[in-house]
């Protein structure tokens, strides 16, 4: 007998049948660590010290709209440049000038560096405070002078903060004594005296001229030197070259 070969198969019908049974667990699987990794990545991206940083990278560029006010009502945007405001906080009042480079001062202005004879010494320059003078429409800063001087119970208190140019010759430091009218006085050698101590503090080491008297019988609005104020100086100019001789 002539025996016919068994043709083993290669793939037996038990294996067959298994691989069937485990293909759709083994898809489970895999797609159970594709999303464990996307889980992960997310998780990863989420975390509080990556959050942090990107935080602190947005924090650190200054938004395109920063400083900007929105209109609800229509489309207009007005935006501000941070720096310019910065700029524009420390850049001084322009002060206005006369014709010859000299500041304008009103008397407004001139008697906010007055010192009150009620104040103490120590109010009298606390905080900075400066004291101003007016002789003959010429302003000065004679805070070196001390309290002693134009303090409360200084000898010149009552010129701080006014001009009271009579009472340089006159010696009457009251509101009468400085509205005498100076230009009208026949000696010229009275106005020779205040003309004096205008030169005194023009010349002064450390007094400080800060500028004009404007809307004075001195100067005019414009900081022009009025007619008064020149035939004063002419006059007291002669009597001093006559005294001088």
């Amino acid at each position: 007998i002539n025996p016919t070969p068994y043709i083993i198969s290669s793939k037996p019908k038990h294996l067959t049948t298994m691989r069937r049974k485990t293909a759709p667990l083994t898809t489970l699987v895999w797609l159970i660590i594709a999303a464990s990794i996307l889980l992960s990545s997310v998780l990863e991206e989420r975390s509080p010290i990556k959050m942090m940083a990107v935080v602190s990278a947005e924090d650190s560029t200054t938004s395109p709209n920063e400083g900007c006010n929105n209109n609800d009502n229509n489309d207009d945007q007005t935006c501000t440049d941070p720096s310019t405001e910065e700029e524009s906080a420390t850049t001084t009042t322009t002060q206005q000038l006369s014709p010859s480079g000299e500041r304008l001062i009103t008397s407004t202005e001139l008697a906010s560096h007055g010192i009150k004879s009620t104040e103490s010494k120590e109010a009298a320059t606390a905080g900075g405070h400066t004291i101003w003078l007016s002789i003959l429409g010429r302003i000065f800063d004679v805070t070196s002078g001390g309290p002693s001087y134009y303090g409360p119970k200084g000898s010149y208190n009552f010129y701080s903060g006014r001009d009271a140019s009579p009472c340089f010759h006159s010696g009457k430091n009251n509101e009468e004594g400085a509205a005498v009218n100076l230009e009208e006085w026949e000696d010229d050698k009275h106005l020779m005296s205040v003309y004096d101590w205008s030169q005194f503090y023009e010349k002064h080491e450390t007094y400080q001229f800060m500028g004009v008297l404007i809307n004075s019988k001195y100067y005019d609005e414009n900081g022009e030197e009025t007619d008064v104020r020149k035939d004063i100086v002419e006059r007291a100019s002669k009597a001093k070259i006559i005294a001088d001789k």
